[in-house]
C-alpha cells in the first residue's frame, strides 16, 4: 500500500518476463511487485543475472512482459494506444550501462542528443534544436561547443554525460539508471551521481537506480529492494535495510561491502549466500510486511525466525 501523502508513480504487479520458447521458457523475473514513488531514487540491487535490468526495460517498454506496470495510474505495458506510448516515450527514459556502447560512435553529439525529439509530434526548427542542444549540455556540466564533436573524442565521464543530456533533453518525469557508474573510474563516480542529484533537486526527477553496489546505493536511494534470481527478497529503506537485513541473501551483499579501513578489511568475514538453506517443498514463501515499510520474502518458519532476529535488536 503507498505511504500517507507520497503520490505513486510508478507501480509494478505480478510482473513477470520469459525468453525463450514456450516448450523450453526461462523466467528472468518472477511475480515481481513494488511501487516508486514520485521524487524519490528506488534503488535495484542484486548481482549478475539476477533480473535487475530486465526488469528496468520491462517498464520502458523494451521487453515484453505478463503483469502491469502503471504509470500514474494507466498500464503501459503490453498493447497501448499511440498517444500513451508518445507519453511514455516523452516521460521515461534510460541512461545505459556502457557509455561508449550506448552512443553511436557515426554521429555527432548534438545528433545523439537530439535524436529523441525526432520522435516527437513536435517539429523543431535547426536553430531551436542547437538551442536545446546547448542547454541540455550546459545542464551536464558540458561546454556547448562539444556538440559538433565524436563521442571518442571524450572520456568515459563525459560520454555518461552525454548519455544523461540525451535523456534530460526529453524533460522526463520518471529515469531509469541502469548502472550509470560502473563502467567509469572511481574518480568521476562522485560527480556523475552528484549531477544525477541535482538534476533530480531542479527537475524534480524520480529515479530507478540499478546497480549491484551497495555502498553508492546507500549515497543515493531513499529505498532498496533486494532481487535475486528474479524474485524481490527483501525491501525496505535504505537505512532501514543497512541497519536490519534480515533475508540471507541481503546479509551476503552487505558483508561483501569493501571497507576503507585495511585492518577491519583483513579480518571481514563473508557472508556465503547458500539456496539450499531454504526449504520451500511444503511450506512455501511469500511476501511480508515485518516492520512497517520493510518487506522481506521468506515461509512462514523463516518469518518467525525473523521476527526473533528483530526483537533481539
Amino acid at each position: 500500500m503507498p505511504e500517507k501523502n507520497k503520490e505513486v508513480l510508478i507501480d509494478v504487479r505480478d510482473l513477470t518476463v520469459q525468453f525463450g520458447s514456450r516448450r523450453h521458457p526461462f523466467t528472468a523475473v518472477d511475480h515481481v511487485s513494488f511501487q516508486i514513488y514520485k521524487g524519490e531514487t528506488f534503488g535495484l540491487v542484486g548481482e549478475s543475472g539476477s533480473g535487475k535490468t530486465t526488469i528496468g526495460r520491462a517498464i520502458i517498454r523494451i521487453y515484453p512482459s505478463s503483469g502491469e506496470i502503471l504509470y500514474n495510474g494507466q498500464k503501459i505495458n503490453g498493447k497501448i494506444s499511440r498517444q500513451l506510448d508518445i507519453e511514455v516515450t516523452r516521460k521515461i527514459q534510460m541512461i545505459f550501462q556502457d557509455p561508449m556502447a550506448s552512443l553511436n560512435e557515426r554521429a555527432k553529439v548534438d545528433y545523439i542528443v537530439s535524436e529523441g525529439l525526432l520522435n516527437l509530434p513536435e517539429k523543431y526548427t535547426q536553430a531551436e534544436k542547437e538551442r536545446i542542444v546547448s542547454e541540455a549540455l550546459h545542464s551536464v556540466g558540458l561546454l556547448p561547443e562539444f556538440a559538433s564533436r565524436f563521442p571518442h573524442e571524450f572520456s568515459g565521464g563525459q560520454r555518461q554525460r552525454i548519455g544523461i543530456a540525451r535523456a534530460m533533453v526529453m524533460h522526463p518525469e520518471f529515469i531509469i539508471a541502469d548502472e550509470p557508474i560502473s563502467a567509469l573510474d572511481m574518480s568521476i563516480r562522485a560527480q556523475v551521481l552528484n549531477l544525477m542529484a541535482k538534476l533530480q533537486r531542479e527537475s524534480g526527477l524520480t529515479y530507478l537506480f540499478i546497480s549491484h553496489d551497495l555502498s553508492v546505493m546507500r549515497f543515493i536511494c531513499d529505498r532498496i529492494a533486494v532481487i535475486h534470481k528474479g524474485v524481490i527478497v527483501e525491501l525496505a529503506e535504505t537505512e532501514e535495510l543497512f541497519a536490519h537485513p534480515l533475508h540471507p541473501y541481503t546479509r551476503a551483499l552487505l558483508s561483501a561491502i569493501p571497507m576503507p579501513d585495511p585492518e577491519h578489511e583483513r579480518g571481514k568475514v563473508l557472508t556465503v549466500y547458500d539456496p539450499s538453506m531454504h526449504h520451500y517443498e511444503t511450506d512455501k514463501p511469500f511476501v511480508t510486511e515485518i516492520l512497517p515499510g520493510h518487506l522481506v520474502h521468506g515461509n512462514k518458519a523463516e518469518l518467525e525466525e525473523y521476527k526473533k532476529i528483530l526483537a533481539e535488536e
